[in-house]
């Protein structure tokens, strides 16, 4: 029995102390780390390297690996031809709503069924762990339906951010998150702030928002950097030329006269924000990962 208790995987922990094991493990550990690098880095990297190839050296045989020269002057024309600043401005306009909106309606659900509970609590909890195994094409055309002429009243979404921002505040799997660290805090906290005479919103906004600001600034940055490339619904929803997203206009290229080197440094412009955001926020993104592990 305890040579299966110092077993690690295929070999004997004994084993594992042999130089010839030791650097086998450290040489497979370094190529697959090196592997995951380059696999992860390619994309980046091939794109920023045809963006700067003159649309005869794209389709030039012999291909070239790089470029003959880098202008940098280049992603300016990009910018200003392309109008890139335009499809920013929709896009993080998009992407902040969805934001507001996750983190008030999300965060107040997810109070409220950890803290709060009232009745009927368990059969929420289990309606919202049930709404996330149904797949998200199941409800694409009665959501777009619903947008298009919505019940009752009557009116139309089209057009308009709303249907995404409605969408990005009723995330069941954000719900689950915010309830799930909600838990960690102590409802002796809790208790003694209604002794104070707080009301359940000031408990949220004076207890509540600032002992949850990991979780707060987790789910606000997963849930932009997911509005920010989302081009389905704003494919589907927006028609109007003054409120295109970059990830449509992006798709819209490939109709449009401009070479493809030029759409190549499109869709640089496209990703290079979610670069510097993960490059700022890493740690937390990173610890984001087990954020929903906190005991429930």
């Amino acid at each position: 029995m305890k040579a299966f208790n110092d077993m690690r995987g295929a070999l004997l922990n004994t084993e594992m102390k042999q130089p010839r094991y030791k650097a086998l493990y450290w040489a497979m550990f370094v190529f697959l780390l090196f592997y995951a690098v380059v696999i992860s880095l390619f994309p980046v990297v091939w794109i920023l390297i045809a963006g700067f190839k003159d649309p005869q050296e794209l389709y030039q045989i012999p291909a070239t690996l790089f470029p003959k020269e880098f202008d940098i002057t280049k992603l300016f024309e990009v910018w200003n031809q392309l109008k890139i600043y335009k499809y920013y401005f929709n896009t993080a306009y998009m992407s902040i709503g969805s934001v507001v909106l996750c983190l008030l309606c999300s965060g107040l659900a997810g109070y409220a069924l950890s803290k709060i509970r009232p009745m009927g609590t368990k059969l929420v909890n289990n309606i919202v762990f049930w709404l996330m195994l149904i797949p998200g094409t199941m409800s694409t055309v009665p959501l777009y339906m619903t947008f298009k002429e919505f019940p009752i009243f009557g009116f139309s979404m089209m057009d308009t951010y709303w249907p995404i921002w409605l969408m990005g505040a009723a995330s069941p799997f954000n719900i689950i998150l915010f309830r799930s660290y909600f838990n960690g805090i102590s409802n002796e906290i809790v208790e003694a702030a209604k002794i104070d005479g707080l009301s359940s919103i000031g408990i949220f906004r004076h207890i509540i928002l600032p002992m949850g600001q990991p979780i707060f600034l987790v789910v606000g940055l997963f849930t932009f950097m997911s509005s920010f490339g989302n081009f389905f619904w704003p494919y589907l929803l927006i028609s109007d030329e003054n409120k295109i997203v970059l990830a449509v206009q992006l798709y819209k290229l490939k109709s449009t006269t401009f070479t493809q080197d030029y759409q190549m440094l499109a869709v640089l412009y496209s990703v290079l924000p979610l670069i510097i955001l993960y490059a700022i926020f890493q740690d937390k993104i990173i610890s984001g990962i087990n954020i929903g592990g906190v005991k429930g």
